[in-house]
């Protein structure tokens, strides 16, 4: 069964690893578009019980806070 990612969900990266919004666990990056002008990553939960996808992207203007 395949998933779809919820893309009405866009999550703001930070210096610290990603952790999946849904469980905390660790995540590793499926897609990386961090050199495009949106810096886009697509992760992926690494809980097998979770799995969640999601977009996380980078924002100059909340880091400046």
């Amino acid at each position: 069964m395949c998933k779809m990612i919820n893309f009405s969900e866009i999550f703001i990266s930070s210096e610290q690893p990603t952790t999946c919004p849904k469980c905390g666990a660790r995540t590793e990056i499926l897609l990386d578009f961090s050199h495009t002008k949106d810096e886009t990553q697509i992760h992926k939960c690494l809980d097998e019980n979770c799995s969640k996808e999601f977009i996380v992207q980078q924002d100059k203007d909340f880091e400046k806070f």
